[in-house]
């Protein structure tokens, strides 16, 4: 049975909650946190901004940020190229070409395993589909290039991560990598506010200025 339609009458409403002390008032109140944010901020008691880039914000452990390659003990890359990654991806910016690996227990491994970072969304689609843990995402976001060419990144690039020590480990299938190896440590961050200021309802991560050079 289909009810019948609903009728409200906004005006009503106004006029009853409507009264002579809310008009006069309610702008005053309004007025009055006005002046006492403002107050906060000139005194820097209460700051709502970081100071980027020496004062950063804490990212969760599941962040999608640039990716990275896992190995195994002896240092070879864990992938097994079964192109479930590349199957998966929504943007196909992963680009795998296999090869026939040295221990019969491994049937394959990439020769050539590169991901176009332009192309890339960073859904972490490629995380989910692979089997062997072998590709993580981290939580760098600063990503920049001079070239085309700087921007795929090989085998190489995306297993040889110093700077990660600082930025962290992002989205991942587990907390705790059981059997793949990173090519870095990660550094016990220490979360912390800028001096004489207050973070408005966050804390802020204290991270050096990195300098890379993936050439190198």
């Amino acid at each position: 049975m289909k009810r019948p339609a609903i009728t409200i009458n906004v005006s009503d409403i106004a006029e009853r909650e409507t009264s002579f002390a809310k008009e006069m008032f309610a702008p005053l109140a309004g007025m009055g946190l006005t002046f006492t944010r403002m107050m906060q901020n000139v005194s820097g008691k209460i700051r709502p901004t970081i100071s980027y880039p020496e004062e950063r914000r804490s990212y969760s452990e599941r962040y999608r940020g640039a990716h990275i390659l896992t190995a195994r003990e002896d240092g070879s890359p864990r992938c097994v190229a079964c192109y479930m990654c590349a199957t998966a991806c929504p943007a196909d910016c992963i680009y795998i070409e296999p090869g026939e690996h040295p221990d019969p227990h491994i049937e394959k491994y990439p020769t050539r395993f590169e991901i176009d970072m332009l192309r890339c969304v960073f859904c972490g689609f490629c995380v989910d589909a692979c089997p062997e843990e072998a590709i993580i995402m981290s939580r760098e976001t600063e990503i920049c290039a001079f070239s085309r060419d700087e921007t795929i990144w090989g085998i190489e690039r995306l297993m040889r991560r110093p700077e990660l020590a600082e930025f962290g480990l992002g989205y991942r299938p587990n907390a705790e990598l059981v059997d793949s190896r990173l090519a870095f440590v990660p550094k016990e961050k220490l979360i912390m506010s800028m001096p004489n200021s207050i973070t408005l309802k966050e804390k802020a991560e204290m991270i050096p200025h990195v300098t890379f050079d993936p050439r190198k």
